[in-house]
């Protein structure tokens, strides 16, 4: 059963590590070249925008790498999970040799997410431990990241993972790769507002960062408090999210039902 779910999902798999190791490649070289900028001024180690400002097409790739890649690879797993078994009707071939409906699709599922989880975590982390410092250097488009807490390692690797759920469950509903395709574009927004929202009303997330109420912003621990590990915000938003995909794993296993009824 292993072994033929990442069958069938070996050209995605192929695709998301592709993705993800393009992505790590991205992040190094723009953060060469930022350093390489950095050298030329004298200011080596310099995180204060105030006295390094930097911008350019570097610092936007690390940024959107950041912003838009786990969802790419959620999207790129997710998609086609179901939807093209759905749509040529192979599924209900499937479910007929003696293999349980639902183990099939938890199988197959289980594949994606961790794909998803290696994939989105590689670029997590390559960006929090090669980028981060250098995105700082660009406060004003930084601070977007930073309030929408896109830049934290746990919830870039849950955004990948709750839009390979979403994806997964909509291929199994509306049986069309395209319209799973679209309503997945449309609908991940929905998610991390619901993920966002939620711990604002958390007493243990709360809101963003304290970070600039200790330090003067003549102090480099002004910024690099913005890059702490320890966002106050997103790992609990990222917890929120988890519960999100447990939800839509449940619906999942009562989908699988209704489409061999």
């Amino acid at each position: 059963m292993t072994w033929l779910a990442l069958r069938l999902s070996r050209p995605y798999l192929i695709g998301a590590f592709v993705l993800s190791a393009l992505s790590t490649v991205v992040i190094w070289a723009a953060a060469t070249t930022v350093q390489h900028r950095l050298d030329g001024l004298g200011l080596p180690d310099c995180v204060n925008p105030n006295r390094c400002y930097q911008a350019g097409t570097p610092i936007l790739l690390m940024e959107l790498t950041a912003a838009f890649v786990p969802t790419l690879i959620g999207l790129l797993l997710g998609v086609p999970l179901f939807a093209g078994e759905r749509a040529d009707d192979t599924m209900a071939f499937a479910l007929t040799q003696s293999v349980p409906r639902r183990r099939w699709v938890l199988t197959k599922f289980g594949v994606a997410l961790c794909a998803s989880v290696l994939t989105a975590g590689v670029v997590a982390t390559a960006y929090r431990l090669v980028a981060a410092r250098y995105t700082l250097l660009a406060n004003d488009t930084y601070e977007l990241l930073d309030l929408l807490h896109l830049n934290n390692i746990a919830f870039m690797v849950m955004r990948a993972v709750f839009t390979l759920a979403v994806a997964a469950l909509l291929g199994l509903t509306t049986a069309s790769t395209l319209r799973t395709a679209i309503l997945s574009i449309a609908l991940w927004p929905f998610g991390l507002l619901a993920a966002c929202g939620a711990t604002a009303l958390l007493p243990v997330g709360g809101g963003l960062p304290s970070s600039g109420t200790t330090f003067s912003p003549d102090d480099d621990r002004y910024w690099t408090a913005d890059i702490t590990y320890l966002d106050p915000f997103a790992w609990p938003a990222a917890g929120l999210t988890v519960l999100y995909v447990f939800g839509l794993v449940l619906l999942m296993r009562r989908a699988v039902g209704a489409t061999v009824r």
